[in-house]
């Protein structure tokens, strides 16, 4: 058992396994921390490795430093009106934690945060000293930690202020604990059962549980049921599981949980990390940022928003250069975390919560590699344009949630077609919410689609590098959200704006020669129009289309498919070039 790997089964393939994980990996980093000192470097990487997750140490671990180990608290006592700790409980922020005073210090903040936005807002100064007042009452992200564990209806506070208290309460014997984790640990697919019964045997403390109720918040694959393995009978009843197993989930919640909740309702997520390969501090100092920044949206909206961020935050980190396995030389930031693993609960009831779906959202892989700061930078951007653009979209009305539910699906399946999909909904989208005078909501740049389209096929290169596929995306642009750009702002547009006009190519891309002829028609119908105004006008206010231009895309229809073709030209045609400074100004030619 003192050995430098352990392993942790994915008994589940559930989030349940990765908080064992990062249970285990904080249990052994206290363990060498108090070994090799708390300043010396610790290096504990924590890796997927198929049917289970291993955490390796910088050198094997000594059966001295787990002897010598002195007692310690990885977990809080929650408290709360009804609930207090044991007599004797060590006091402290780190050994318990008040759900009640955590509630008031957040609706304090939030109050606070109110009376300054209205003092903004009424165009007076904001006082420097009101400002600092309410970042020392902003709420540290571990308190969404808090607030789940001690909300009754989550039926989770008991389970785990006992997994709590027996691990304190052991203390004289921690070393058997401890060793009972390593033996647990010690390889794959190892009984649990034999070593509950040894740790039994060795601590005969009078009302120890051997056995903990496996609570919901914990193994959300788990509830109240008929939990039977073999169908010999019907029973109501909850599952149990080992206690220090248990007891690695609660300490691995608050190393790896993100808890919110869904706005505009009762309704609860938990999204935990899944790592692929990350040291214990890298994952600490990353995760402490990114759990601050994520603030409660819509469901499916907050799915997005949460790999998007994490993803942002990777590559700040990554940009510092403070750890080496965020350089992403030859790697993206999806082989250092694979993404979330997310439940979401619902009260089914007045009295308790129940979990409702288990999914998975992957981060981006499209982001590639980034070998520079320059390319760390840029795919920030990249990343930072999803974020707004997913923000803006309104999950209340059903086209935005429409739209929100296929651009998850291409975060989770990573499938370019299903990014397609959403662009083309998001064309019509966009121009319906500029008609309606929603500036806010912003369409892509034709760049970061670039990065994104490649990365993920390096062979659609060719296809959006070609000159008259520019030019052809250049007419679409300028005959729909150029010209309804210059509408919004009182200005002449010249040209009538060409509403559906990406529906209609998409519309017409299952057959080759419907495609071909609905994109000759539209190219003519854009010369003609050019034209007219110019001989009406005397302005011409964009470039016309080239017979080389019909050729070249044609022949790119019949190399890649219509769809393919089809696809690029609406997501780049209802993008904006990067040298424009928004999509409002117009490029006279």
């Amino acid at each position: 058992m003192y050995q430098q790997t352990y392993y942790v089964d994915k008994r589940s393939n559930t989030y349940a396994d990765v908080l064992v994980a990062y249970g285990l990996a904080a249990v052994l980093d206290e363990i060498l921390a108090q070994a090799r000192g708390r300043d010396a470097p610790r290096r504990i990487w924590i890796r997927d490795a198929g049917p289970y997750y291993t955490v390796k140490l910088p050198e094997p671990l000594q059966e001295a430093w787990v002897n010598d180990c002195s007692p310690f608290v990885l977990a809080p006592f929650v408290q709360t009106r009804k609930v207090s700790p044991p007599e004797g409980f060590p006091e402290g922020v780190a050994a318990v934690r008040d759900y009640e005073a955590g509630w008031e210090r957040f609706r304090a903040y939030r109050q606070a945060r109110t009376d300054l936005r209205k003092t903004a807002k009424e165009g007076e100064a904001v006082d420097s000293d009101a400002q600092r007042a309410l970042d020392a009452l902003r709420p540290a992200p571990s308190f969404w930690v808090l607030a789940l564990v001690g909300d009754w209806r989550m039926q989770a506070i008991s389970t785990y202020n006992t997994a709590v208290r027996q691990w304190w309460g052991t203390w004289e014997r921690q070393v058997v604990n401890l060793k009972a984790i390593l033996e647990m640990c010690a390889a794959p697919a190892v009984d649990l059962d034999i070593i509950s019964k040894k740790w039994g045997k060795q601590i005969k403390h009078k009302g120890l549980k051997r056995n903990l109720t496996a609570s919901q918040l914990f193994n959300p694959h788990q509830g109240k049921g008929q939990n039977r393995t073999k169908a010999n009978a019907l029973a109501m009843g909850n599952e149990r599981s080992f206690w220090l197993l248990e007891y690695l989930k609660v300490v691995g919640l608050w190393q790896c949980a993100v808890p919110r909740t869904v706005r505009g309702g009762d309704d609860r997520k938990t999204y935990v990390l899944s790592p692929m390969s990350i040291t214990l501090a890298a994952h600490k100092a990353v995760f402490q940022t990114f759990s601050g920044r994520l603030w409660n949206e819509t469901a499916v909206k907050m799915d997005c928003v949460a790999a998007l961020l994490y993803t942002k935050t990777l590559l700040e980190y990554s940009e510092a250069g403070q750890y080496d396995e965020l350089d992403f030389e030859g790697y993206g930031p999806d082989r250092v975390v694979s993404g979330f693993h997310v439940t979401q609960y619902k009260l089914l009831s007045r009295n308790a919560y129940t979990a409702l779906n288990l999914a998975f959202i992957g981060l981006p892989r499209w982001t590639g590699e980034a070998t520079t700061r320059e390319e760390v930078r840029l795919l920030k951007e990249v990343i930072e344009e999803h974020c707004n653009i997913i923000s803006a979209i309104d999950e209340t009305r059903s086209n935005g949630y429409n739209l929100l539910l296929q651009y998850r699906d291409f975060l989770s399946g990573r499938q370019l077609g299903a990014f397609f999909e959403f662009a083309v909904g998001y064309s019509q989208y966009l121009t319906s919410e500029w008609e309606a005078g929603h500036r806010w909501v912003r369409p892509f740049r034709t760049d970061f689609l670039g990065r994104l389209i490649v990365n993920h096929q390096r062979k659609l290169k060719e296809i959006i590098e070609s000159q008259g596929f520019q030019n052809v995306a250049y007419a679409i642009r300028y005959s729909t959200i150029i010209p309804q750009g210059r509408k919004a702002r009182g200005e002449s547009s010249l040209y009538d704006i060409r509403y559906g006009l990406g529906r209609e190519l998409k519309q017409k891309a299952n057959r080759r020669d419907d495609f071909v002829v609905a994109l000759g028609d539209f190219m003519q119908s854009y010369n003609a129009e050019n034209a007219q105004k110019l001989e009406s006008t005397g302005q011409q206010m964009r470039r016309d289309l080239r017979t080389g231009d019909v050729a070249a895309v044609v022949e790119l229809v019949d190399e890649y498919g219509p769809q393919v073709v089809c696809n690029l030209l609406v997501a780049y045609g209802y993008a904006r070039e990067p040298r424009e400074d928004n999509t409002d100004k117009s490029a006279q030619e």
